[in-house]
């Protein structure tokens, strides 16, 4: 009795195995100690739904190498995580499932705006998810502003009225440090300056616009912005310590500044000293507007492949990693630069138990967060990856015309010609 018992037992225990439902997920984010966690939640995942979830890192750079080899040979993952071009690159060849996509984003019926319309099908539904995100803008020193009776460096005359206003450089304070180097940092910047006067380098048609008026005007406040900035060709890594320093009480950065400017042993590491007031003196500029709103950042999505077997599970899935303590154990993997795309977690009390959040308050965390409404990039628009733009990226097309406008001190108009010039030939038109 007690073998046919055992047997029986086997069988059962062989029999839940085989019917176990499996789903394969990618994930970029390589790091031991992060996949730790996402195997936890995996973990979570099947002990709450009997689903096993087989977690396959592969690395960002190598992501849009994968893909096409997966497809090939038929093992494309039920859900991939991965930045906003693949994921558009895979929607566009329809390869991710657009409904349930759709579906999630309008369950949850709290993502940012601008976050969901990076990944827009063109069709009013969306290619995936958004998950997490950082975003980029101008902080602040409220306390200076406030002091001379300034506004939020929202617009641009506001921008302008600021830095004009505390440009002190014979006391060794400039009204704001910005990028004029050669380099991403620059375009990263000035993307935010031209989208705000709806200026992009080129249309979904391939068109370049460098020589529009409304770039020629973008590049003309760039310019005179650049009056009440520090002295030569100033980098990321200026402006960051400017702000700590206090040398500048403006600066274009991302949310990876917030440790930075919260944590007493990160602060010392760069510049040697602590302000333990500075969090609470530092605003955040969530967009920026001349003839339209905007903001700068970079969102990353979970999608479902339509050669998943598992549509049901696939989504719940999604919906786990993206609900309650499941997502905020995830998004505290990196405080600051992963940033939740559901506002309900951005105002979440458990969102900020991390060391690092809980220093700027919910309000100000909200208010941080609240920049992907008008999120938005020069190379994706309206459902669609502008691999030209890449190319014109690659170049520093942008970050040399600055580097050149203020080294020569070119006019606007010179400056958005050389750019147009310089991209015909790039791209052989």
């Amino acid at each position: 009795m007690k073998k046919l018992l055992v047997v029986a037992l086997m069988l059962l225990l062989v029999a839940s195995i085989a019917f176990t439902a499996k789903i394969t997920f990618w994930t970029t984010e390589t790091e031991s100690n992060r996949l730790q966690r996402i195997r936890t939640l995996a973990t979570l995942f099947k002990v709450r739904y009997g689903v096993e979830v087989e977690v396959v890192p592969v690395e960002e750079n190598d992501l849009l190498r994968q893909i096409p080899i997966a497809k090939a040979s038929g093992t494309l993952p039920d859900v991939i995580e991965g930045g906003i071009e693949p994921m558009l690159l895979l929607g566009s060849e329809g390869l991710l499932e657009e409904k349930l996509a759709t579906d999630i984003i309008n369950e949850f019926g709290d993502i940012y705006t601008g976050a969901s319309r990076l990944l827009s099908n063109g069709k009013g539904g969306f290619f995936a998810v958004p998950f997490h995100a950082w975003v980029q803008g101008i902080w602040y020193r409220k306390d200076m502003l406030e002091a001379k009776g300034l506004e939020a460096p929202l617009t641009w005359d506001s921008i302008l009225k600021a830095a004009k206003e505390l440009h002190d450089p014979d006391n060794g304070v400039y009204g704001i440090i910005l990028p004029k180097k050669d380099d991403a940092y620059a375009e990263q910047v000035f993307t935010e300056v031209a989208l705000a006067n709806g200026a992009r380098p080129i249309d979904l048609n391939g068109n370049i616009m460098f020589n529009t008026p409304e770039m020629i005007e973008a590049f003309a406040f760039y310019k005179e912005l650049g009056k009440y900035s520090k002295p030569g060709f100033t980098t990321v890594l200026d402006a960051l310590k400017g702000y700590l320093s206090g040398e500048a009480p403006m600066i274009f950065y991302s949310t990876y500044i917030m440790d930075d400017i919260a944590v007493e042993e990160v602060q010392r590491g760069r510049i040697d000293k602590y302000d333990p007031k500075l969090v609470e003196n530092t605003g955040f500029a969530n967009y920026m507007t001349n003839t339209r709103p905007t903001s700068y950042g970079q969102v990353v999505a979970l999608g479902i492949t339509t050669e998943t077997k598992n549509r049901i599970e696939a989504k719940k899935f999604i919906e786990f990693l993206m609900t309650g303590s499941n997502y905020i154990y995830w998004l505290h993997m990196a405080p600051g630069g992963m940033n939740p795309t559901r506002k309900s977690i951005a105002a979440d009390p458990k969102f900020l138990e991390n060391p690092v959040l809980e220093r700027y308050g919910s309000e100000k965390i909200q208010e941080i967060i609240a920049a992907l409404e008008n999120v938005e990039r020069f190379d994706f628009y309206e459902g669609h990856v502008l691999t030209e733009m890449s190319k014109i990226s690659g170049a520093f097309i942008i970050g040399k015309a600055i580097n050149l406008m203020f080294a020569n001190d070119w006019t606007p108009e010179k400056t958005a010609a050389w750019a147009q010039a310089e991209t015909e030939k790039l791209l052989g038109k």
